[in-house]
């Protein structure tokens, strides 16, 4: 049985106190081959920000944003009704997520700070003027 390697959806949350905090995105991972081309590690110039933005509609699965109470939903017609802030802030977080980490995304409490060595540091001097040349 094999692992499947399909890409995974990515769920934007912006962290409490942060301007847009409560708003939540969900949208379509990236395969590599996209990565690279939309980075332009594959050689070419990589994407600039219209086509940034169209690919952030592209990948966008759900939201919760509403529009004069009533949901707006995830489609380019309501899309265009948004908060050109908003949208600019969720699609930055988006690249931000497919690069790394996501800010609103820290490692769970749980996570610890790491374990210290067993082996003994490594002595650390500046070099002699004999050494050093």
């Amino acid at each position: 049985m094999g692992f499947e390697a399909a890409p995974v959806p990515i769920t934007l949350r912006f962290e409490p106190g942060h301007k847009y905090h409560g708003a939540e995105a969900k949208l379509q991972g990236m395969a590599i081959g996209e990565y690279m081309q939309a980075t332009g590690m594959d050689g070419s110039d990589g994407e600039d920000n219209a086509k940034t933005i169209a690919r952030f509609f592209k990948s966008l699965i759900s939201w919760n944003l509403t529009y004069n109470g009533e949901p707006l939903p995830p489609t380019s017609e309501a899309m265009e009704k948004a908060d050109k802030s908003l949208i600019l802030a969720l699609n930055n977080a988006y690249v931000q997520a497919l690069m790394g980490v996501h800010d609103a995304d820290p490692l769970p409490d749980s996570s610890t700070s790491g374990e210290n060595s067993p082996a003994p540091a490594i002595p650390m001097a500046p070099l002699s003027e004999s050494q050093a040349s």
